[in-house]
């Protein structure tokens, strides 16, 4: 039985008769989910044919298919092979194992073969089995960019001896690893184990959702693969458990999700509940106000906490006064009509009416007393892209007092270029076929970044804004960066970040060098561009973004090229000009 999702299976050397007598015989003596068998006895007699017959199937019925992962046969007849992926739907396998691609293998040849079976046969993905090794991926992604980038294409990827980096492997579609027999070694008592170096790799691809092969080595053609399969389920079993921060956001990982419209949007209480689990981020808040509240030369301080939602920074407001031990009036204001019931709720049930509520947009109501302090949590994964320049502008020259401080005083975003397969191929199935010019919240997993993030642009609240309401032009931005890239890859588009300072040196993070421990409330920014771009190592990326505003739009255009040479150089188009696809209402 597969342990905390991980499948394992067998792939024995030399062939195998009867499928089916294998899988309740062999497969199951050795404790695997699975087993990697030939479809047929590579018969090209059936061409001719037109049909196979029974002695030259070995997967000759659909009852073991849910655990039987097709091979096919070599590429040397392509009619042969498609009559095998026609047998494998019917028996109803998952998939089929081509033919390995190799340093010997003639490229063009292969991903014609792969697509022209891939675009005529309906239901089998076919599984592309390579050998890590130097070189490997280019053969791999020349072949994929032949193919058009099919997404019913994957890779099993074969480890071996060679020490090489998969960290751009894992920006691919690999279902499967396999480990040969002859990589494992005997420890004291005979029972096969692997090496440190490969123990370390095999632990860190148990945290994507690949399978694995045990492929039964010639040389080792009489050893016992369940002693393998143990090997391997122990190997699971010390994996350390994931932080609660982890687990809680392990369930959105690569799923894309449409950034928040705060303004135009009333949110639902189900969306503040989430934000509210986060604790760690409340906590950098409450210290961030307790600093300030202590800093405040004011007898009685005057905090507004704006776009107050359900009321967590209220309640972290209150105990920040507490702790620092001064008198400070705490004022909510809230939008949204459904959740200002909630405040009240709460007004009466926890904070013993000490707070005055207050059913207004930041941007556009007058108090009668100004604030010492002014705290939003309006920031987004990108810093400004929930429109916390725009609302926090008003906020300060409406509502802060001449000396007051704003709480974030300033955040920053920044950008990474980023490889990802899954990514890309789910924004180009989002929204119609329009998703390759929207940015996207995601919590980025199965990707390559391929360089450190670079800052693009931030935005400060240190001093109340003078700019007249409605005119937004001094929040525009345009900023360009220089990345390098040290391994083969390919580009699919940029990772976005942020970095805040909340008050003094109390600051949150997203990006990847600076997280802040234990956060889970913003996942990062992907945007896509719409034709991935391959990059060689030492090539240079230059990125291009620009942040506009017209009227009551916000929206982001970006740009992607390639140099590495005259001969290599290569743009993307400006995605989503005039904000064609995407925009963020005022």
């Amino acid at each position: 039985m597969a342990l905390n999702g991980l499948r394992v299976g067998v792939e024995p050397c030399g062939m195998v008769a009867d499928g089916d007598a294998f899988v309740a015989g062999e497969m199951e003596r050795s404790e695997a989910d699975f087993a990697v068998l030939a479809v047929t006895h590579e018969a090209e007699a059936a061409v001719d044919r037109g049909y196979f017959i029974l002695s030259e199937v070995v997967v000759k019925t659909s009852q073991h298919a849910y655990c039987v992962l097709g091979r096919a046969s070599t590429w040397g007849d392509s009619d042969l092979l498609s009559m095998e992926l026609q047998l494998a739907a019917y028996v109803g396998l998952k998939r089929v194992l081509a033919p390995e691609l190799s340093a010997s293998t003639n490229l063009a040849s292969y991903a014609r073969t792969l697509l022209a079976l891939v675009s005529n046969t309906a239901g089998v993905p076919l599984v592309v089995r390579v050998r890590a090794e130097e070189g490997a991926w280019a053969r791999w992604n020349r072949v994929r960019m032949l193919c058009g980038h099919q997404v019913r294409l994957q890779v099993a990827l074969e480890l071996g001896d060679d020490a090489c980096d998969l960290s751009q492997w894992r920006a691919e579609p690999v279902q499967l690893i396999v480990l040969p027999t002859r990589m494992f070694v005997g420890n004291a008592a005979g029972y096969p184990v692997l090496r440190k170096d490969h123990q370390a790799e095999i632990k860190r691809w148990m945290d994507h959702a690949v399978a694995y092969v045990i492929r039964q080595s010639e040389e080792d053609e009489d050893v016992n693969l369940i002693d393998y399969v143990r090997y391997l389920r122990f190997l699971a079993g010390t994996l350390e458990d994931p932080s609660a921060a982890a687990a809680a956001s392990a369930e959105y990982r690569d799923v894309l999700q449409a950034p928040l419209q705060p303004l135009m949007d009333h949110l639902e209480s189900a969306t503040y509940e989430t934000f509210e689990m986060d604790l760690p981020k409340y906590d950098h808040y409450e210290h961030a106000m307790m600093r300030a509240i202590q800093d405040s030369p004011q007898k009685e301080i005057v905090l507004m906490v704006v776009g107050a939602g359900r009321g967590p920074l209220v309640t972290r407001a209150l105990r920040a006064a507490r702790q620092a031990g001064r008198a400070v009036q705490v004022i909510a204001i809230e939008k949204n009509p459904s959740a200002l019931v909630e405040l009240q709720l709460r007004n009466a049930n926890d904070w013993g009416h000490q707070v005055t509520l207050i059913r207004a947009d930041m941007r556009g109501w007058v108090p009668t007393q100004r604030a010492d302090i002014l705290v939003s949590e309006l920031l987004g994964s990108f810093g400004d892209n929930e429109l916390s320049p725009e609302c926090l502008d008003a906020a300060c020259r409406l509502l802060l007092a001449p000396r007051g401080v704003c709480i974030p005083q300033s955040y920053a975003a920044y950008v990474a270029p980023l490889s990802s397969t899954l990514l890309h191929a789910r924004a180009q199935a989002y929204g119609d076929g329009h998703g390759l010019e929207t940015p996207y919240v995601v919590n980025i997993h199965a990707a390559h970044i391929l360089a450190e993030p670079q800052l693009m642009w931030s935005f400060s609240h240190t001093q109340p804004s003078d700019q007249i309401a409605g005119d937004n032009r001094h929040n525009q931005r345009w900023a360009t960066a220089t990345f390098r890239v040290q391994s083969p890859s390919l580009v699919h588009g940029l990772a976005g970040y942020f970095d805040a300072v909340l008050y003094g040196n109390v600051e949150l993070s997203i990006r990847p060098d600076t997280h802040t421990e234990d956060m889970h409330s913003w996942f990062p920014m992907y945007f896509p561009i719409k034709q991935p771009m391959t990059a060689s190592p030492g090539d240079e990326l230059t990125v291009h973004m620009w942040r506009r505003s017209r009227e009551s739009r916000t929206w982001y255009e970006w740009a992607v090229e390639s140099a590495g040479g005259e001969a290599s150089s290569a743009s993307s188009l400006i995605h989503n000009i005039n904000a064609h696809e995407y925009w963020i209402g005022h």
